[in-house]
């Protein structure tokens, strides 16, 4: 007689696990081909015995049916392979091809991560040959966190976590179908809490809305009746998850991103990636690529605002045509860098005018990095930066002429300046002010 068609009934099992079993409708041992125990573990009256008793049941039945069709050994031959099978039966089986992956890189939840932080597991394949039975006798991990694993481990063999080669061509367009697949992923009421920091009101590609407006933390909490703290730490929390929900792939997307506009010392702006996520749809041979980009329901502002979220590091613009704030007087970096466009008849391009200040901006700028140097190119005032193409931005030197003469003026009527910006002392009029000698005007940039 076959396993498969042996009743349960003939078995000595538990009251309480017939009774499991019986509302399953199992009748025979091949009714629990292809059940997990973590199947049964919300069932009423089922409790880590009864999972226990279970999983032993089957764990006895698969040695059995090994046994019958195996040569017949000897007794303690026999007795220390059913310890063997019953040690192999409930640990966890981990390929080589994703025992690399890191716990640092996979989206886990807290208790997993305390878990497996009170384990010393680092990465997925320290979990090999671990014993389900094992991990709940630690603190806060029941079946609940054995089912997770189990599901974190079934992601990583369907290759859900696989970053593999990186095509420089379509990182844009896999950056943002992830981050927008990531999104609805994501409980609801976090997702809008994001959206309305990023300004991300959902659109079609065809009629994108930039200027959507990003609300703060405080009026957040005020429409959803929480405190900005509660909104911050939220939205700090859903940024993380964000970025490990697809596993290493965001954070290396991101790396690129960031390599990329710091060889070339250009800001990343929604023009920017507009137009490499364009250039990734039209060369890319895969239509998967293209139909991601006609079903972003996100503008480019709001993917440059999530970016600068998710990597800090990435120098991001999302508004390019910001005014200066400026009321008060230009800074050092400020004087260099308007004496540097000022001497290229102008206009130079970003990247010209970093290699100029890096080379002979003396001792305060001769080893600016990139990230410094875009970071505060953007609250300069005495020149402006152009984004007429956007992989090539061009510093201008902003038109003076009208404030000087309205500084000269509001200094003979004893008036504040309406621009607010300059005045007829500042260290500005009197760089650019004609018929003066270098040696005054390097004087003038050094106070």
């Amino acid at each position: 007689m076959s396993l498969r068609d042996q009743p349960v009934d003939m078995l000595h099992t538990s009251a309480r696990l017939t009774s499991v079993l019986g509302r399953y409708g199992i009748r025979l041992l091949g009714d629990l081909h292809g059940r997990k125990v973590v199947d049964f573990a919300w069932e009423k009256n089922c409790g880590a015995k009864t999972l226990y008793e279970l999983d032993l049941l089957a764990r006895r039945a698969r040695f059995q049916n090994g046994c019958a069709s195996a040569k017949p050994c000897c007794s303690a031959e026999s007795e220390a392979a059913a310890q063997g099978a019953q040690w192999d039966a409930g640990s966890f089986a981990i390929p080589d091809s994703v025992g690399h992956l890191s716990f640092g890189e996979l989206p886990l939840t807290t208790r997993l991560a305390n878990v497996v932080r009170s384990i010393g597991a680092q990465s997925l394949g320290d979990l090999n040959g671990c014993n389900a039975f094992e991990l709940l006798q630690y603190r806060a991990c029941g079946w609940g966190m054995i089912s997770e694993i189990q599901q974190l481990i079934e992601r990583a063999v369907s290759g859900e976590f696989n970053v593999g080669p990186i095509e420089q061509k379509t990182v844009a367009a896999e950056l943002v179908s992830l981050l927008e697949q990531g999104l609805a992923k994501l409980p609801l009421r976090d997702t809008q809490f994001v959206l309305a920091r990023i300004g991300g009101a959902t659109t079609s590609a065809r009629s994108p809305s930039p200027n959507s407006v990003c609300l703060s933390h405080a009026e957040i909490g005020r429409r959803y009746g929480l405190t900005r703290a509660r909104i911050h730490k939220v939205f700090v929390n859903t940024l993380d998850s964000l970025r490990k929900i697809w596993g290493p792939r965001v954070p290396r997307l991101l790396e690129v991103i960031k390599r990329r506009c710091l060889s070339t010392i250009c800001p990343l702006t929604p023009e920017l990636l507009g137009k490499w996520v364009g250039l990734s749809a039209i060369s890319s041979s895969r239509p998967a690529t293209r139909d991601s980009l006609n079903s972003a329901r996100l503008s480019m502002a709001a993917h440059v605002r999530l970016i600068a979220g998710l990597d800090k590091s990435i120098p991001c613009w999302p508004e390019m045509n910001r005014r200066p704030r400026g009321t008060h007087a230009p800074g050092r970096f400020d004087l260099a860098l308007a004496y540097v466009v000022r001497e290229a008849g102008g206009h130079i391009t970003v990247a010209e005018a970093y290699r100029i200040l890096s080379d002979r901006g003396g001792r305060h700028f001769r080893r600016l990095p990139v990230e410094s140097f875009l970071q505060m190119l953007r609250s300069v005032e005495c020149t402006a930066v152009e984004f007429n193409n956007p992989e090539i931005p061009i510093v201008r030197v902003r038109s003076l002429k009208a404030e000087a003469s309205t500084g000269d003026s509001s200094n003979q009527n004893c008036k504040a300046s309406p621009t607010g910006m300059f005045h007829s002392n500042s260290p500005v009029i009197e760089l650019f002010r004609p018929k003066r000698s270098f040696c005054e005007r390097h004087a003038v940039a050094r106070r």
